[in-house]
This record gives structure tokens, C-alpha cells and sequence, in this order.
């Protein structure tokens, strides 16, 4: 770490940390969006088959992604936080829902069933499942780059990623 990043104000380290975002957190902001879609859908759910903890676990998925994004020391670990608290809510959401889709699909399971569930049951059921799966993507990208400064003082065309 250069003396030039400690001496800086935390408002310039954020500024400069989101112009320097990468593929990998714009794969998670997809994922951040739809947790907090979910949380508000799932929301409509009737009371019986709602588990608080999947939209608790949504929510702290969309916030501490937010919060651990705006410092290029804590940004690798913002996705990580991502996929585990979408995990855990999806932990959450399965373990209240099955009760749901064990007496609604007794006997067959279908496409056309499924769909034909009120749209807060099948979106969040759906839902549940690509945010996770696009978190766990998120993980494995780069969240911010660099740009390389040449000696002569003028910046290069290569990208680092960090």
C-alpha cells in the first residue's frame, strides 16, 4: 500500500474505488437487484409459508454488498458476502416453502403447475435460485481494475485487474 492511499479521505477512496469497477461487480449488482426485488415479492407470500429469515438474510445480502463495494480493500470480499447471504436466505426460503409444494404438486409436477402458482410463489421460488447462482458467479470475477501509469507520467492502455 503507497503512502498516496492512506493519506487520502474516504470520500476520494470510494469515489476512486467505483470508477474503478470491473465485470464481476456489475454481474453482482444484477444479483443485488434481484435480492432486493425477491425480498419485496416474496413479502406477498401468505404469512404461513414465509420465513422472516429469507427476507432478513436478502436484505443483509443487498446491504453488505453495498457497504463492503465502496473500498477497493474490502471490494473482493463484497460478492462473498453476497453469495453466502443469498445462500442462507435461500436456505430459509426452501425450508418454509416445501410444506407449500409438497400438498400443491401431490401427485405430478409440471411446467404449467408451477406457473400456474400465484406469481409471488413461482417468482421467488426462481428468484431464490438464480440470485444465488448469480452471486456464486460474481465470486469467482474481478470487482475492480487499475489502470497502469507509464513512467512518462501518461496512463498506458493495459488494465490490471485486482
Amino acid at each position: 500500500m503507497s503512502n498516496e492511499n492512506i493519506s487520502q479521505s474516504p470520500a476520494r477512496q470510494i469515489e476512486e474505488c467505483i470508477r474503478s469497477k470491473w465485470i464481476g461487480c456489475f454481474v453482482a449488482l444484477a444479483a443485488v437487484v434481484l435480492s432486493l426485488v425477491q425480498a419485496i415479492v416474496y413479502g406477498f407470500v401468505s404469512p404461513q409459508d414465509r420465513s422472516a429469515g429469507a427476507i432478513v438474510f436478502s436484505v443483509l445480502a443487498v446491504v453488505s454488498f453495498s457497504g463492503l463495494s465502496l473500498f477497493k480493500k474490502t471490494s473482493p470480499l463484497a460478492p462473498v458476502a453476497l453469495m453466502v447471504f443469498d445462500f442462507l436466505a435461500l436456505l430459509f426460503f426452501a425450508n418454509k416453502i416445501v410444506d407449500y409444494f409438497s400438498t400443491e404438486f401431490f401427485g405430478e409436477m409440471s411446467v404449467a403447475k408451477f406457473f400456474g402458482q400465484k406469481f409471488a410463489y413461482w417468482f421467488s421460488t426462481l428468484s431464490f435460485i438464480i440470485t444465488t447462482l448469480i452471486s456464486f458467479v460474481a465470486m469467482y470475477l474481478p470487482q475492480n481494475r487499475e489502470l497502469k501509469v507509464n513512467n512518462a507520467g501518461g496512463e498506458s492502455n493495459e488494465v490490471k485487474e485486482v
